[in-house]
């Protein structure tokens, strides 16, 4: 699968709307290298205030460009977090399912690309924003990473569960919350992870002719 997932600047999503002002632009440029320096040394959570005095500017300079951190850590990954999605959904096909053949192997196919999956997202925190709704800037990395997913279903020959109302989207989001739940251990997400897989591989409903028992074609 080649995707396009350079972010767009969305309607209303100020953080990919760099100003043209002269002042207004050299603020905004001085806020994200500020913010990826304060984010570098002391995690994704670091001050805000901090952030806005690194670039030299006040705390409201900083709201007016980026009204949630959300989409200041937007602005400063969006280029890291497209590249990583890029490297998840490469190689990513989608066959026809309607013809009849899943790939040979596609279930332990998908296990690995959402445990790579689940991996990403615990180890990278900016690309956790892409499941923020606070974030459409991003929508194109999260629209490609449902893409890959329902693409790999279709090279199994299932779908989600119809009867449930299931996106790929939300799939994915379930799997990003147990990935980084701070409620479990990692053993626990490990497991839960594999809860999910488990009820994905028996309750996924198949697309190809001849497989009406409601589970996974094999």
């Amino acid at each position: 699968m080649t995707t396009e997932v350079r972010p767009q600047a969305a309607s209303g999503d100020v953080s990919f709307c760099r100003p043209r002002r002269l002042d207004a632009a050299r603020n905004y440029d001085a806020l994200v290298l500020a913010a990826r320096e304060e984010f570098e040394a002391n995690g994704t959570d670091a001050s805000l205030k901090a952030v806005a005095r690194r670039a030299g500017v006040g705390i409201a300079t900083l709201y007016r460009h980026f009204p949630t951190r959300t989409s200041l850590l937007a602005a400063v990954y969006a280029d890291d977090v497209a590249d990583t999605v890029d490297d998840l959904c490469q190689g990513v096909s989608t066959p026809d399912a309607r013809a009849g053949h899943a790939a040979p192997g596609a279930w332990e196919v998908l296990d690995t690309w959402l445990r790579r999956f689940a991996r990403t997202v615990a180890g990278e925190a900016a690309l956790r924003e892409v499941f923020s709704n606070e974030a459409p800037g991003l929508s194109p990395c999260r629209e490609a990473l449902a893409d890959a997913f329902a693409g790999l279903l279709a090279q199994a020959g299932t779908a989600l569960p119809s009867r449930c109302g299931l996106t790929a989207d939300e799939f994915l989001s379930a799997v990003v919350s147990v990935s980084v739940s701070p409620f479990l251990s990692r053993p626990q997400r490990e497991l839960a992870l594999s809860v999910l897989l488990d009820g994905l591989r028996y309750c996924a409903e198949p697309t190809r002719p001849g497989t009406g028992d409601g589970g996974p074609a094999t």
